[in-house]
C-alpha cells in the first residue's frame, strides 16, 4: 500500500447511505454515483459451498482492508470499511429488505430472480465463526451464502463467468491519512476546517 495515497473511511450517516445491491461479477467495477467492490485475489472469490443444494459462499466486504480506487479525474485513493460500518451496513441492508436485490456485473438492467440469501454472518473467531478457506480474511468481515435457483445464473457460475460478490452502495467518507505523515494530517485538518467555515 502506498502511504502517499489518501485513505478514506466509508461511513453511513443517514437513510440515503448504505448497501443496496449485491452483484455477481467477474471484474471490479466503479459507477459514478456509487461504489462497487470486488478484489481479484482468490480468497475473496465465492466458492460453491454445496453443489447439490446450489449454495455459494463468500466475502461481501473485508473489514479495515484498504481497497485501491481511481476516480474519473485520475485521482488515486484507498477506501476502508471498519467493522462498525460493516455491521451497520449489513443491519440496514437487511432491515430495508434489500437482500433479494441481486444483479449481474453491476448492470442495472440485469437484476435476477431466484438468487436467494441463505445466511449472512461476520467472521468472529472468538465465537467460532471462521469460514474454512477464508482464514486470512480480517475479523468482522461480512460473509454471505446464496441459494442459486436460477438455472442460467447457476450455469454461469459453474462455467466460471462469475468469480465473486460485489456490493453496490452509497457511502459518505471520512479521511484517515497515514499516522506517519504528520504534515498531511495537518493540511487535511486545515482543509476540513475551511470547508466547515464555508458551509456555515
Amino acid at each position: 500500500m502506498n502511504k502517499n495515497i489518501p485513505i478514506y473511511q466509508a461511513i453511513i450517516e443517514d437513510e440515503l447511505t448504505g448497501m443496496f445491491t449485491i452483484s455477481l461479477v467477474d471484474k471490479p467495477a466503479v459507477e459514478s454515483n456509487f461504489l462497487c467492490f470486488k478484489k481479484d485475489h482468490k480468497i475473496l472469490n465465492f466458492r460453491v459451498e454445496n453443489e447439490e443444494k446450489r449454495l455459494i459462499s463468500g466475502v461481501i466486504m473485508r473489514a479495515d482492508f484498504p481497497i485501491y480506487r481511481i476516480n474519473e479525474y485520475g485521482e488515486e485513493y484507498y477506501i476502508t470499511f471498519s467493522r462498525e460500518t460493516i455491521a451497520k451496513m449489513a443491519e440496514k441492508w437487511l432491515s430495508d429488505g434489500l437482500q433479494s436485490n441481486v444483479n449481474l456485473q453491476h448492470n442495472p438492467n440485469n437484476y435476477v430472480n431466484d438468487v436467494l440469501l441463505k445466511e449472512v454472518y461476520f467472521k468472529d473467531s472468538e465465537k467460532g465463526i471462521n469460514p474454512k478457506g477464508f482464514e486470512d480474511i480480517e475479523e468482522g468481515s461480512l460473509f454471505a451464502t446464496y441459494h442459486i435457483l436460477n438455472e442460467d445464473v447457476w450455469k454461469s457460475i459453474k462455467n466460471g463467468e462469475f468469480n465473486g460478490f460485489s456490493l453496490e452502495g452509497i457511502f459518505n467518507f471520512d479521511i484517515t491519512p497515514s499516522e506517519e505523515d504528520k504534515e498531511y494530517n495537518e493540511i487535511m485538518s486545515m482543509l476540513d476546517r475551511i470547508e466547515k467555515i464555508k458551509n456555515k
